[in-house]
Parts: C-alpha cells; structure tokens; sequence
C-alpha cells in the first residue's frame, strides 16, 4: 500500500502542476478550485482503493459487491460535486468541466492501473 499512495502523490502533484500551469499561461481561465480538485481527486481515489484492496482479502463473491459498490459511489459522488459546482458557478461552467474532466480521467487511469498490477501481484505470490 506504501508504493501506492506514494504513487497516487506523484500522480496528484503532476496534477496540481498542470493546474499551475494553467495559472501560469492563461490566468484568465484559472479558478482557485482547479488547484484544490487534485486533492478532491486523491482522497476519493485513495478511499476506494483502500475499500478495493481490503475486500480482495475477503471472498471473491465480496469483491465484486464491494468493488461495484465502491465504483458506484464514488461516481455518485462525483456527480454531485460536478452537478453543485456548475449550478452555483455557473461562470466558470467550462474551464470547471475541463480540469474536473481532466482529473476524472487521470485517476481513473492511474486506479486501473494499480489494480491491475495489484491483482498481479497477489497472483503471483499465491503461486
């Protein structure tokens, strides 16, 4: 778990980068919440893979219950989070998408990732 979370902190620094970046070149569409969403984004992604990886040491039929419930809500969540953002600042509806868009994508990216490689290497230390 060690190598994850160090894993998810270079992903989320890189992350928080691209949002300087953006305060950098086009302050114009930067919004102070572009450099809070890595963080959103960490502790979300951080959550449900602690969830995941915990049920993988149960049975495999609670896995796949608590996997599909994990993935459920933290969907959920974030709808509600992009939903109330863009109802309340709706001035800042595109540049808010696009960075949300772009932080979705990326952890989602990185989870299946380190899930794969997790689910590897359990297997490959169970033979």
């Amino acid at each position: 778990m060690k190598r994850y979370y160090i894993a998810l902190s270079i992903v989320t620094a890189m992350l928080l980068g691209v949002a300087l970046g953006v305060l950098a070149f086009a302050k114009e569409q930067f919004h102070l919440i572009m450099a809070l969403l890595p963080f959103y984004f960490a502790l979300i992604t951080g959550v449900q893979h602690w969830v995941v990886v915990k049920s993988m040491k149960k049975s495999p039929r609670q896995f796949v219950q608590y996997f599909l419930g994990a993935t459920v809500a933290v969907l959920f969540i974030h709808l509600v989070v992009l939903a109330s953002y863009l109802f309340t600042h709706t001035d800042q509806a595109k540049s808010f998408t696009l960075a949300f868009c772009i932080g979705f994508a990326t952890m989602l990216v990185f989870e299946t990732v380190a899930l794969i490689l997790f689910v590897k290497r359990q297997r490959k230390n169970q033979s």
